[in-house]
């Protein structure tokens, strides 16, 4: 990498934060023991970048993740003990936490020609070989602003999707958080979309994933052939297999991350329902809960009015929902944030060995709609002026 590109990133990107769709945010540059499990490389800007604050979260969805999974900490103490957040408070596996991340930072290919973006006004071109924020952080961010610009005009799809004159080709990182995969953070993928049809993908989203988690799919079936209606009009027309979505570029049984796709998977379950509890991706009915979902003995969360978008939304204001302080609020002072107790009873239900047909109630419970349901909309409260 040229110093001069490295000077421009640093000097001109210092201080820009809101960049991205991700809800109870995330650290991009992950822990020493991810990198270790990935093999990948230590990258000496992603953590110059880091000490500057450049492209930095909390790791609230780590937080959450830990407390479901034990982490033992008082409700009332939530506000200020951040033990759960800090190594010491680690009860989730790392290869559940690699899934948890799974969703916001995928590793990607890259397509023919699709390399070539705007980087500050300047042409950048990416290393062809797996992309992830760790290994390729001006790639990644290079690529993200400039799906951010084009999610302005024309919606951001895969290859299985007819080429339009509002559409844009998208990798998996750009498709997610701002095109046709947005149900993996539990949003609708475009204006005015059904909430019935964003509630089906991501069911069927969830559904895979549980199914992977409880080896009820493997890591070697294609995903074309997996007998969902969302895999089929998103990833029909690929040759991706589960272990290639999962862990593109160290999908090889060397890398020992192959034997532990089902933590990972059941991690990327949880980013799912996390979101779900996330204002700027979701809103839901005021006040609490105190009904349990049928047929289980799990609290049933608020209905869900609207699933958001992001391509209209403001991203300082997405931001703000998506903060350490949205996640702690419950819906009274003794109660737990819903999405902390979602991820124990998630939690629960996976360490008993849960198959989907088990775990299929409470999960549609999670996402029962409002009878006020209204079609998507970046949320008045997160619109772009």
């Amino acid at each position: 990498m040229r110093k001069s590109m490295v000077k421009i990133f640093m000097g001109s990107v210092v201080g820009v934060v809101a960049i991205s769709a991700w809800a109870f945010q995330i650290g991009p540059l992950g822990t020493a023991q991810e990198s270790r499990l990935t093999r990948e490389p230590d990258s000496s800007l992603a953590k110059a970048a880091d000490k500057v604050g450049v492209l930095i979260k909390g790791k609230v969805h780590e937080e959450i993740t830990h407390i479901g999974a034990g982490c033992q900490i008082d409700r009332d103490r939530l506000e200020t003990d951040k033990f759960c957040s800090t190594s010491e408070g680690m009860a989730a596996s790392p290869f559940v936490i690699y899934g948890v991340r799974w969703n916001d930072l995928p590793p990607f290919a890259l397509s023919p020609g699709e390399g070539n973006c705007q980087l500050l006004g300047q042409a950048y071109v990416c290393k062809p070989q797996t992309v992830r924020f760790s290994t390729q952080p001006l790639c990644w961010y290079c690529l993200f602003k400039d799906a951010e610009r084009t999610a302005q005009t024309k919606r951001i799809v895969g290859g299985c999707e007819r080429s339009a004159p509002d559409t844009a080709r998208g990798n998996l990182m750009t498709r997610s958080h701002f095109g046709d995969l947005q149900f993996l953070h539990g949003m609708a993928s475009q204006d005015g979309m059904h909430p019935v049809l964003t509630r089906a993908q991501i069911l069927d989203w969830i559904k895979f994933a549980w199914k992977v988690s409880s080896r009820e799919i493997s890591p070697s079936a294609r995903l074309r052939d997996v007998s969902l209606q969302t895999f089929k009009d998103h990833f029909g027309c690929t040759e991706w297999t589960v272990a290639d979505l999962y862990l593109l570029g160290r999908q090889d049984a060397s890398s020992g991350l192959i034997s532990q796709i089902r933590q990972i998977a059941f991690g990327s379950v949880l980013h799912t329902v996390q979101d779900s509890f996330a204002a700027a991706h979701v809103n839901r009915e005021p006040g609490p809960s105190s009904q349990t979902c049928e047929g289980t003995r799990f609290i049933k969360p608020r209905p869900i009015v609207e699933f958001h978008t992001y391509g209209a939304q403001d991203g300082t204001l997405h931001d703000h929902g998506d903060e350490r302080e949205a996640m702690i609020a419950g819906e009274g002072p003794n109660d737990w944030p819903s999405a902390i107790l979602a991820t124990r009873q998630l939690f629960e239900l996976n360490q008993d060995g849960a198959k989907w047909a088990d775990a299929r109630t409470y999960v549609e419970c999670l996402f029962e709609l409002s009878e006020n349901r209204k079609p998507a909309s970046p949320g008045d409260a997160f619109r772009r002026r």
